[in-house]
């Protein structure tokens, strides 16, 4: 029997954290839901966690696949989901208990609206951080989604945190991702988050945004993957960016043709800074990657017919640099301010 809400988790590798995930959704005071866990590929005891609650929950099903990254992971559970709304959830992040209940009582007062979000906390090591989206609360429509939210869908001016990125976070209407056949890209093997959204919030005629209730709780450690180098991101991000132009350039609604440049500038400097504070990396290494980096191709079509009005001046220093493909100025530049902070 279907139920209204599906609960998707990618699981791959996280004993450590997984019991108290599932926990958290399958303990939720909105129970009218199923938790589908995808396992890809784990080699640790995931496998076995996901199968225990599968025997206690009838709520829970459980999908073994070979290693497919997480992408595949989440379209599996897209194609097997039965409920009316859909939402995703990682493996070594947990929920508040109440979470869906108020996301859902939303909907039943407002009717059926497409994306519901909330905001979530940022857990480190040491601290936590309430992260609030810079919009304002309640409902959109069509006409305000365009109006209030795709001017900052890709990036913003000063290149802060977009407003709408994380899936997680989201309750997406079934019939939106089904209809309009949206799937996560398995070519990406970082920031798939961002094209999916993109799709979504273009495709989507009603949204609504439950600020300042913090309902999911994100863990962000020391070895996390998206926060240290890796020396396939620039080909990731770059094909992230070509992928984000296709959608978008034929948008009738709005011209996101400065968005899809700044958002592959703003893709450099999260790769420039990550090699930079690079501690494995020795100096002419740094170097290297840098300028490998400056002198690509598609930079120069991004600087084409792009001015930068309203940034800071620190960071039109640093769009110069990279416009100028200055890496030794630009590694001098970051060491000298890095210094001068520290007086």
């Amino acid at each position: 029997m279907s139920k209204y809400l599906s609960v998707i988790v990618p699981v791959f590798n996280v004993e450590r954290y997984l019991h108290k995930c599932i926990k958290s959704i399958a303990d939720q005071t909105f129970a009218d839901l199923e938790i589908i866990l995808v396992n890809d590929g784990s080699t640790d005891s995931s496998p076995q966690i996901c199968d225990d609650f599968a025997k206690n929950d009838s709520r829970v099903k459980v999908i073994h696949i070979k290693n497919s990254g997480v992408s595949v992971a989440r379209n599996i559970g897209i194609e097997k989901a039965t409920g009316e709304y859909i939402t995703f959830v990682d493996s070594d992040d947990w929920l508040e208990l109440s979470m869906y209940k108020k996301m859902l009582e939303i909907n039943s007062q407002k009717g059926q609206i497409d994306v519901i979000m909330c905001d979530f906390t940022n857990i480190r090591e040491r601290t936590t951080e309430e992260v609030s989206a810079d919009i304002r609360k309640g409902f959109y429509s069509k006409n305000q989604i365009i109006q209030e939210l795709y001017p900052t869908l890709l990036v913003t001016e000063n290149f802060g945190r977009i407003p709408i990125i994380s899936v997680w976070s989201c309750l997406f209407k079934s019939t939106l991702l089904k209809e309009n056949k949206i799937l996560f890209d398995a070519d990406l093997k970082y920031s798939e988050d961002y094209l999916f959204m993109a799709e979504i919030m273009t495709k989507a005629y009603a949204f609504y945004y439950l600020k300042d209730h913090y309902f999911y709780n994100y863990l962000q450690y020391e070895t996390s993957r998206s926060k240290k180098y890796q020396p396939m991101w620039w080909d990731n991000l770059s094909l992230l960016n070509k992928k984000l132009n296709s959608l978008l350039e034929n948008n009738q609604e709005y011209n996101f043709t400065r968005q899809v440049k700044l958002q592959l500038l703003h893709s450099v400097q999260l790769i420039l800074n990550s090699i930079y504070v690079n501690k494995e990396m020795n100096y002419n290494k740094k170097l290297q990657m840098i300028s490998f980096i400056m002198n690509r191709n598609e930079l120069k079509t991004a600087f084409s017919n792009l001015k930068f009005n309203q940034q800071r001046t620190s960071q039109k220093v640093v769009l110069f640099f990279i416009k100028n493909s200055m890496s030794l100025t630009y590694l001098l530049y970051r060491k000298t301010t890095s210094i001068i902070k520290n007086v």
